[in-house]
């Protein structure tokens, strides 16, 4: 990958980020403005601007820019962060040049026009409302107020009364001040090479304003300790401690960084280890740092029962001691940087996350090149640095921020905190196989269906772009191997997969895995479930015995399955609280009826009570004797070598018989209207009928459907959040399984706009199943569904997914490019005729809310 920083005729700065033979691209340009230079009358503005370039330019109105390139099936989109913005487009590569004058054009000839600032504020409210809804949101809202200082104290996306008073000089004046050529920089990566004269001549065919480079103000957290508690529609509570960082350049940054992930950052961390694995106090917890222009802020964050405060505290604090005591070894510190240095290495699978972290770069510290630097910095960190930090660390000004249920009563709650906050300043002192016969794919030259013995297959896929690797071992089992009785049964089998197994002990294993940067999990659907694992190749050797002998011999030890069930039943009491999750499950029961889909796949406080160590284990190895196992690899390792790996694994499954998949039907109950009452800002809404399964050819009409109304220039997003300013985001939903699939529009609104909301996504629906689509978006949405595949294909876990499921079950290794073959062939009339007598079939309408 060939990296060029130059400076145009035009002087913008420019970033050519040349990989060769990538099909896909991203065009970005990032401006060193953001929510942290807003005064008190414009705040969000920012975030506001960065929605109104969006509208339009002179020579793209309205909804055109978007429209271009969603037509050869690109993605438009932007960021705003407290120090800068972001825009983007991710684009085929073939579309390279058209897409940096599209990007260009609205960066540089924005109209601001008043028609559409009116709406627009409408749109941003609802974002605005959408984050007063999300728990998480809400919670770092408070956290800011409390104890962020100067621009950082304040939402990015402003209040209530800024963004509904918003206006074009506003709009325009903060444009004036921060968006210009020494505040930006433009990114462009891909396989430019062969276009490299051309977008040259594109881009310096535009200009960029001059003006005087962005200062930002320092950041830091309040001089004194503080403590705050807040309420939300929450089911248990959280608590987020932040404390000052240094700069992201600074030399003590790289060892403040490894301390507080040693501390909480993986399952083999000290915290983790504490109030999950060994007492289930908490139900989550996180470390992480973040950096802003000057300065930064470290945080832990510990989700839990209310009633648990002061045992997380006491744990807290006895986790702490015990560091004290016992300092973080060489292995642990070892296993925080290997992690931090693989997720560098697997970040270059994706042009667009590669161009994202130098882009980041230039805006956050004007270095693009500064993440390497960091690491440098982190390779040369020793233990002793380490431990001396995490004493610096809590030797600061601390902060504490509780979010509690509103039915949470515990007058000791502050005090409790008060004392917390003073113990952590106390805790630190000063001190060779042969290759079977094989299948080639006939549309990729890369991947091969091989054929190990009877009842187990292996996909193969060879890339040696990067020395990484993914590797899934499937069996056919979840929701449809499950019933009333036992649901959800597949779902704890997989998320206590990796809990040892009988060669390796848990904390072995996952010191192992964090070690070596690498994951092992389980996973479970609707149709199948086992286990995947990710790596770098230099590490296949310890890895590939791990992944065996978990997938072969997991231990399914008592303890962690009761853990897990108790994590369950948290999880399916906050679902009680999620208005989106009450809407989707309202409508899966209607739609699947009694079929195995309408089951929640965490199952119920009900099916719960059954499951057990015994019935997991029989469960388990009923499969590996009798189901089909696929195997699929995607990575850099020679076939031969895998095969040399995989070898114990192909050796212990046994020969079996393959069997076809037998499809079962849903029976769905249309034509439905239900209201679920929902105390919240918003209502959430599905508008949905009964869809085909994704085995038969007229799923693809439903994808081209989903296609034409998706994207920010479709029909659904103009008409119904642009032009009418009903939401801050509506979509369709296109759900396709093995056995059954459903299709509709979901759409978040103001309450009282419910009713308005409903009527105008009917009469899009309506409009259609009456008129159909003209050809010409027709042959649009070809274009863009082409363009989308080649995006949406890049990493080993992409391929993957792509060849698995279908492969499992009988449909053959080429199922899903088979089907993107039929839609390129697809005649407009069969389409026509389609979605005409789809759209006018009976629809279940939910509504959440009050």
């Amino acid at each position: 990958m060939h990296i060029e920083q130059i400076k145009l005729a035009n002087n913008l700065e420019t970033l050519f980020i040349d990989s060769h033979g990538s099909t896909a691209a991203s065009v970005q340009i990032w401006f060193r403005a953001g929510s942290a230079l807003e005064n008190a009358g414009e705040r969000g503005i920012a975030h506001f601007l960065e929605h109104m370039f969006f509208k339009g330019t002179k020579t793209r109105p309205g909804a055109k820019i978007a429209h271009e390139v969603e037509s050869f099936g690109g993605e438009i989109n932007a960021f705003t962060s407290f120090d800068y913005t972001c825009y983007y487009i991710n684009t085929p590569n073939n579309h390279l040049n058209e897409t940096v004058a599209i990007l260009l054009d609205m960066v540089s000839n924005p109209e601001f026009a008043n028609d559409e600032l009116i709406p627009e504020r409408d749109v941003v409210f609802e974002e605005y409302r959408r984050s007063e809804d999300s728990p998480s949101q809400f919670g770092f809202k408070k956290l800011q107020s409390q104890c962020f200082t100067g621009g950082y104290s304040h939402q990015i996306l402003g209040t209530e009364q800024t963004i509904k008073n918003f206006t074009r000089e506003q709009v325009v004046g903060f444009r004036e001040r921060y968006y210009n050529l020494e505040n930006c920089m433009l990114v462009i990566a891909g396989d430019s090479s062969k276009y490299r004269s051309k977008i040259i001549k594109t881009i310096e065919s535009h200009k960029m304003p001059s003006g005087p480079k962005t200062v930002f103000p320092k950041f830091h957290l309040k001089a004194k300790d503080s403590t705050d508690i807040h309420q939300k529609d929450v089911r248990q509570s959280t608590l987020t401690i932040a404390i000052d960082a240094p700069n992201y350049s600074d030399p003590s940054t790289a060892a403040e960084d490894l301390a507080i992930n040693c501390l909480g950052h993986g399952e083999t961390s000290r915290l983790y280890n504490n109030l999950i694995n060994k007492t289930p106090l908490a139900s989550s917890l996180s470390a992480s740092t973040m950096y802003f222009s000057h300065g930064g802020a470290h945080f832990l964050r510990f989700a839990f029962p209310s009633e648990d405060l002061e045992k997380i505290c006491h744990e807290v604090i006895s986790t702490l001691k015990d560091v004290n005591q016992h300092p973080f070894t060489n292995e642990e510190v070892t296993k925080i940087k290997n992690q931090y240095i693989a997720s560098k290495v697997y970040e270059r699978e994706s042009i667009e996350a590669f161009a994202f972290s130098l882009g980041h770069g230039f805006a956050q510290t004007g270095d693009i090149f500064c993440e390497n630097e960091f690491i440098d910095r982190l390779k040369k960190a020793n233990s002793l640095q380490v431990n001396q930090s995490l004493q610096a660390i809590f030797n600061r000004k601390i902060h504490l921020n509780l979010q509690t249920p509103k039915d949470y009563k515990n007058n000791k709650a502050k005090l409790t905190l008060e004392n917390f906050s003073a113990s952590l300043k106390n805790i630190f002192s000063k001190n060779a196989h042969l290759t079977p016969a094989f299948t080639l794919s006939k549309f990729d030259e890369s991947t091969k269906l091989i054929q190990l013995k009877n009842g187990m297959q292996l996909i193969y896929r060879y890339n040696n772009m990067t020395p990484t690797f993914v590797m899934h071992a499937y069996l056919k089992g979840g929701m449809m191997a499950e019933n009333t009785i036992n649901a959800g049964l597949h779902q704890l089998l997989s998320r206590t997969f990796t809990y040892g197994n009988a060669q390796t002990k848990y904390e072995e294993l996952k010191n192992d895995l964090e070690r070596l940067s690498a994951s092992l999990n389980g996973f479970s659907g609707k149709n199948a479930y086992g286990l995947t694992m990710h790596g770098q190749s230099e590490h296949s050797t310890v890895l590939f015995n791990h992944f065996i002998h978990t997938f072969l011999t997991p231990t399914l030890p008592t303890k962690y399955i009761n853990l897990e069930k108790k994590l369950i039943k948290r999880s399916l009491e906050n679902q009680k609280e999620d208005p989106v999750k009450q809407c989707f499950k309202a409508f899966n029961k209607l739609i699947f009826n009694k079929h195995h889909y309408s089951q929640d796949i965490i199952g119920n406080e009900k099916t719960l009570k059954i499951l057990n160590r015994e019935l997991l284990g029989k469960t388990h190895l009923n499969h590996l004797k009798k189901s089909e196992v696929l195997l699929t690899f995607c990575g850099d390792i020679t076939i031969e070598n895998l095969l040399d790996l995989l070898k114990p694994l192909i050796e212990s499954i046994p020969h079996k018989k393959t069997n076809s998949t037998k499809l079962k039907s849903a029976k769905p109950i249309l034509g439905e209207n239900i209201h679920i009452p929902f105390q919240r800002e918003q209502a959430h809404i599905f508008i949905g009928t009964d869809a085909t399964n994704f085995t038969q050819t007229e799923d693809n009409y439903v994808k081209m459907l989903t296609t034409y109304l998706s994207g920010q220039s479709s029909e659904l997003f103009v008409e119904v959040r642009d032009k009418q300013g009903l939401c801050y985001s509506v979509q369709p939903v296109h759900h396709s399984a093995l056995e059954a699939g459903y299709w509709g529009i979901y759409i978040g609104t103001g309450q009282e706009k419910t009713t308005r909301a409903i009527e105008a996504i009917n009469a899009i629906i309506k409009r259609i199943s009456k008129e159909g689509l003209p050809q010409k978006e027709f042959n649009r949405i070809k274009k863009m569904i082409d363009g989308q595949n080649l995006l949406n294909i890049q990493t080993n876990d992409d391929y993957a997914n792509l060849y698995s499921i279908s492969t499992l079950h009988g449909l053959g290794l080429d199922h899903q490019h088979h089907s993107h073959e039929f839609i390129r062939n697809a005649e407009y009339e069969n389409f026509q005729r389609f979605t005409k007598s789809f759209l006018s079939q009976k629809w279940n309408t939910i509504i959440v809310g009050n």
